[in-house]
């Protein structure tokens, strides 16, 4: 008897086996013969622009010379964005040095009108900084920290107008003193 049960139990493994099996080649084949895909190419990124220029053609705002105090002097320079992007450009000074420097009183406006050879037609918009040379370029020497409201969207200019004035309190010691700077600016995205 018990012969027979092993034997009817082998026959049930055998024909559950089989369904088993024939089942998954089933699938399998099923499976294999529907079959869909799509996809999407050509895909790119492209990189917006940043770019800044202004009308000075290389040449030097300023290089006065035989100053006294009460001496005045100004120049504007218009400054024009051409990126892409939206950006924020800020003004600021570098190499600011000399015995001059923390006589000289500057006033940064920002406006419209005028450019590098002439002022004629500026009108301004606001006032960016007033302050000595000296104190600029110690205060005012980087993007984080310059001066201004100039944020173009698109193609853009901006006229700055920088004038000076030697300070009335210059002492006798500055004399001869003379004083150099950079003033930069630039935009950031």
């Amino acid at each position: 008897m018990q012969l027979r049960g092993t034997k009817m139990l082998a026959v049930a493994l055998t024909v559950t086996g089989g369904i088993v099996v024939s089942s998954g080649v089933m699938w399998q084949a099923s499976s294999a013969a529907f079959t869909a895909n799509t996809g999407n190419s050509a895909n790119s990124w492209n990189a917006g622009t940043v770019a800044l220029s202004d009308d000075d053609t290389g040449a030097a705002m300023f290089s006065p010379t035989n100053l006294r105090p009460g001496s005045t002097g100004d120049k504007c320079i218009t400054v024009s964005y051409t990126g892409s992007l939206s950006a924020t450009v800020k003004m600021y000074g570098s190499g600011i040095s000399g015995a001059l420097a923390p006589y000289l009183d500057l006033v940064i406006e920002e406006g419209s009108g005028g450019g590098y050879g002439s002022c004629t037609g500026f009108t301004a918009s606001g006032t960016a900084y007033t302050g000595t040379l000296a104190n600029f370029g110690s205060t005012r020497n980087s993007f984080a920290n310059g001066v201004g409201t100039f944020a173009p969207a698109s193609a853009s200019s901006k006229t700055y107008h920088i004038s000076y004035t030697v300070n009335a309190s210059t002492p006798d010691s500055a004399q001869g003193a003379s004083a150099a700077a950079t003033f930069t600016w630039e935009a950031a995205s």
